[in-house]
């Protein structure tokens, strides 16, 4: 909701559209109307089909599974692990660079 918030606000600071106090009100009735909607949504599939979609793998594969669900949860698709730290390894080499060449000023030549 902090999102909407803060996408909300932005694209309003940027499309130049000042809405009034009743175009205001509308859009937080909307919003709010949204909302409410969502949450009747997630309460009609009832919490035991929340908890059984997550729980159903527990059962299926056995005993093991439930000790390692409750630990932290680490990705175990290979090419998208290697992506991240590459990703961390660039930023921080750009990081490195920009700090670098930041001290360096050419000077001219004057004649």
């Amino acid at each position: 909701m902090a999102t909407r918030n803060a996408l909300r606000i932005v694209s309003r600071r940027f499309s130049g559209k000042v809405l009034n106090e009743e175009e205001k009100a509308a859009e937080n009735v909307f919003i709010k109307k949204m909302e409410q909607e969502k949450l009747e949504k997630v309460a009609r599939k009832g919490p035991g089909e929340q908890a059984g979609s997550a729980g159903g793998e527990a059962k299926v594969s056995g005993g093991a599974a439930s000790s390692t669900e409750s630990g932290p949860k680490v990705s175990e698709d290979k090419p998208r692990n290697y992506a991240v730290v590459a990703g961390v390894v660039t930023v921080i080499g750009a990081i490195g660079w920009y700090m670098k060449s930041g001290g360096k000023k050419k000077q001219e030549v004057q004649e």
